[in-house]
């Protein structure tokens, strides 16, 4: 029994130690499959860091370590499951920021991440290449014959279109929180026109220049030629909004606008030759028009990411009732002898509505800060007075149509919008 002993205790004690090498063994391999032990599980004080706060062993690239500033042990996820990195602590748990979004009930998630969604200061310039259309202003005839019986069309309608110009816009916004932020900005366009009909070469002659835009109670006949019209029609625009985060994550988000609008329109027209008849001389036929007015502004934007390389789709949508009122005159003056052959000033009050909208591809730095756009644009503008309905009621004296309660037409705006804009 006394030898016996001996052997006991030093089995015992090669069992031991057998156990203690078999859970040394586990442990390290448990690390190396990318875990994070416990500290109980490597007997450290409860709370203690691991040193240096690093990630596990494996290739460091593949993973984000636990929020600086943070207590306590944190689980590392994965680079492939966090593209936004990894969330603080609170009410948000250890998971990724692209799990979360503003106005979720997980605020500590979005302040420590705050993704693309995010509102943030920011100010940017855009360029746009626009057209106006349903304004082209047909203003004169090539025929055959000065007037009255026997006068055909012969030739050439002239019509001042105005083509693509450039134009910009400006403006900035401050974030007032996370999800929150006012904006402004500031429109500038101005287009101009311009078109020349000369007189049809006719067998036997007899070629001349009608107008279109004359009233036919001046007493006029055609022009042997040339007829110039010349036309622009500009715009303003200043805008105000609240914007608010509807909707976010990593992928995609949108955000509605509440706010306010200034609109300044201007149309403008002169026809000018030398005309025949008992007042005839060179005249001038003019038309301009001024409208001015404001309103509100509600508007929606909205953008999805595609792939992971900072390329993204974007669409917004914007509508104004703006109240102003029209100023619009038309004159017809004989140059030669600087006699008014016709005038006729007229106001209107009424309601516009302004429509717009946009879509396009954006571009957007990998930390946020910059974004880079491109996509078309189209603005509509309803129940205006356009320069070529103002003029046939003037020809007419008639400033209301059947059915419709005023003279009214839609202008239209549409075209390139290009925008750089740097985010704070």
């Amino acid at each position: 029994m006394n030898s016996a002993w001996p052997i006991g205790r030093r089995l015992a004690a090669a069992l031991i130690a057998s156990a203690a090498a078999l859970q040394l063994a586990a442990g390290v391999a448990h690390a190396q499959q990318g875990y994070i032990m416990s500290s109980d599980q490597q007997g450290m004080n409860q709370g203690e860091m691991i040193q240096g706060n690093q990630p596990p062993m494996g290739p460091a690239s593949q993973y984000d370590v636990a929020p600086m500033g943070s207590t306590g042990p944190y689980d590392v996820a994965p680079m492939g499951q966090c593209d936004l990195g990894q969330c603080g602590g609170g009410s948000c748990g250890n998971g990724c920021c692209d799990q979360c979004a503003c106005g979720d009930g997980c605020d500590p998630c979005c302040n420590d991440c705050c993704g693309p969604w995010c509102h943030r200061t920011s100010f940017w310039g855009e360029f746009l290449y626009l057209q106006p259309g349903n304004v082209d202003m047909v203003h004169a005839q090539a025929q055959n014959g000065i007037g009255g019986a026997g006068t055909v069309p012969f030739g050439t309608v002239g019509a001042a279109d105005p083509h693509y110009e450039p134009a910009f816009r400006v403006g900035g916004g401050v974030a007032l929180s996370n999800c929150a932020s006012v904006v402004a900005s500031y429109t500038h366009f101005e287009s101009d026109a311009i078109n020349t009909v000369d007189a049809p070469i006719v067998p036997g002659g007899g070629g001349a220049v009608g107008s279109l835009v004359q009233h036919p109670g001046a007493g006029l006949t055609a022009s042997v030629g040339p007829v110039t019209g010349f036309y622009n029609i500009n715009y303003q625009l200043g805008d105000g909004a609240y914007r608010h985060l509807l909707y976010g994550n990593n992928q995609g988000w949108m955000n509605y606008s509440v706010g306010g609008r200034y609109a300044h329109l201007d149309e403008d027209f002169l026809q000018t030759g030398v005309f025949g008849g008992g007042n005839g001389g060179q005249i001038n036929t003019t038309s301009n028009i001024n409208f001015d007015g404001g309103g509100a502004l509600f508007g929606i934007d909205g953008e999805h990411f595609i792939g992971r390389r900072g390329f993204s789709v974007y669409g917004a949508l914007s509508v104004s009732p703006i109240v102003g009122q029209f100023s619009s005159q038309y004159r017809m003056q004989n140059v030669t002898t600087d006699t008014p052959l016709a005038l006729a000033n007229w106001k209107d009050d009424r309601v516009m509505t302004i429509l717009e909208y946009q879509a396009g591809l954006a571009w957007t730095s990998r930390s946020y800060k910059w974004r880079v756009s491109a996509g078309y644009v189209a603005q509509f503008w309803y129940n205006a007075v356009s320069t070529a309905d103002f003029i046939n009621a003037v020809q007419t004296n008639n400033f209301t149509h059947s059915g419709d309660s005023r003279v009214a037409d839609t202008i239209s705006f549409d075209g390139l919008a290009a925008r750089i804009e740097r985010r704070f």
